[in-house]
């Protein structure tokens, strides 16, 4: 009896090894595979891609996007800028997005970042491209294409698997589109490029705001 009991505990600590090795795996894996929500940006991490193509950017100092859809630029309404930075000032509204000047000490990028951090609304550094003069922000999610073969639901694995959700399947011709979910500000060009060149990814770009000018 005594060998018996002995062999049972012998065999139920292989089976607890096993299944320890086998959660130790999948939480290795669920880490690997999910992309930095990073709203850090170093300086070599200024770039996206449009296609193959690397597009250099300039980040525009000290300039914050506000995505809150409201007129902060009434003396009656304290924006959540200027409750990190006092001295932020408002320079420009385009359409529901306000740009602030703030003269924080992380710059625009640590200040987006605070921000993003405590409130609903969404703020994001503002970038120009090294050829272009029209400002750019990012308000959120991230547009990728995959290769025609991927369904939508072996779609929703593969972003489910690097934790991530799509916003919407985008309807452009035959071409498989899809507008992913992330956050404002520089975590969404930190995902945007990582998918690029990773297996069935055609293309990944930020979902930029563009400011439009009246001609």
């Amino acid at each position: 009896m005594k060998v018996e009991i002995k062999e049972h505990f012998k065999s139920l600590k292989k089976i607890n090894s096993n299944s320890l090795m086998t959660l130790i795996a999948i939480f290795v894996s669920a880490c690997v595979s999910r992309p930095s929500f990073s709203q850090d940006l170093s300086p070599d991490a200024l770039f996206y891609f449009e296609g193959n193509q690397k597009i250099p950017l300039v980040l525009e100092s000290g300039i914050v996007a506000d995505f809150g859809g409201n007129n902060s630029s009434s003396r009656n309404v304290k924006s959540a800028v200027q409750k990190v930075d006092q001295s932020a000032e408002l320079i420009k509204t385009s359409g529901i997005v306000n740009l602030w000047k703030t003269n924080g000490k992380d710059g625009s990028i640590g200040v987006s970042k605070t921000l993003n951090d405590s409130n609903q609304n969404g703020y994001s550094p503002v970038f120009k491209t090294v050829k272009g003069s029209t400002l750019l922000a990012l308000p959120g999610n991230i547009i990728v294409e995959l290769e025609p073969s991927i369904s939508q639901k072996q779609a929703e694995v593969f972003f489910g698997s690097k934790g991530l959700r799509i916003f919407k399947k985008l309807e452009l011709g035959d071409r498989n589109f899809y507008e992913v979910e992330t956050p404002a500000g520089a975590a969404s060009l930190n995902l945007a490029n990582s998918l690029v060149g990773q297996p069935g990814v055609i293309s990944s770009t930020p979902n930029w705001w563009r400011e439009v000018t009246a001609k």
